[in-house]
């Protein structure tokens, strides 16, 4: 009998226990199918419309994923999926003429995409300096935000100053930011070493061929 009760006792014990577990699997069940129709939902509802664009999750992760970037922490690894060129335009360019000629460039590659990714250029609000200002005290910032049809983010980085260009192109996680909190997900995998196929190089590429200034690559 007391053997029986044991049995019994211990039974229960595990029965209570049971019951918030599975309650627990239920609700975390619920709540990832819920995610995932969301995403489902919100990437159909992007790529039904005209334009390329991306969903409200790339939009909100964005600026982190910006600012921390963890695919390029690790020197050498960031190499599989980053390019760094110098662009040298002539001695008696402008400043100005310069940077007009790389966003003249960057909207007609956009132009011409036809890989429906979503492009974003964030332009300088002012260049540092003026016409009066000397060529070599001249400075200013482009930064090009492209997204992937599945919504990696890649960015290339245009640092115009003299008659000198330097331009970094990266892709800045491993996970793409379609799926809610990659901008954090992302950090632990820091270290995880992959391709971006060539990607960043060819957009670089694609630049300079529309570019109506000429240009020295190193």
């Amino acid at each position: 009998m007391g053997k029986y009760k044991l049995m019994g006792l211990s039974n229960s014990t595990l029965t209570m226990f049971q019951i918030p577990i599975t309650d627990a699997t239920l609700m975390y069940s619920s709540v990832g199918c819920v995610l995932i129709s969301v995403i489902l939902i919100e990437y159909f509802r992007i790529y039904t419309m005209g334009e390329p664009s991306i969903t409200v999750f790339s939009k909100i992760q964005r600026p982190i994923q910006t600012f921390l970037r963890p695919a390029v922490w690790v020197p050498g690894l960031r190499n599989l999926h980053s390019h760094r060129e110098t662009w040298t335009f002539k001695e008696d360019s402008s400043h100005q003429g310069n940077l007009d000629s790389i966003l003249n460039a960057i909207n007609k590659v956009i132009a011409k995409d036809t890989s429906k990714f979503y492009w974003h250029v964030q332009q300088p609000a002012a260049a540092v300096g003026n016409e009066t200002t000397p060529l070599q005290d001249s400075k200013s910032f482009v930064r090009i935000f492209t997204f992937t049809r599945a919504e990696w983010l890649d960015i290339t980085e245009i640092t115009l100053s003299g008659n000198k260009a330097e331009v970094w192109a990266f892709s800045s996680g491993f996970l793409p930011l379609i799926i809610p909190l990659a901008c954090f997900l992302n950090v632990p995998f820091f270290f995880f070493p992959f391709l971006d196929m060539g990607l960043n190089k060819q957009r670089m590429d694609r630049i300079i061929a529309e570019m109506d200034a000429e240009v020295q690559r190193s």
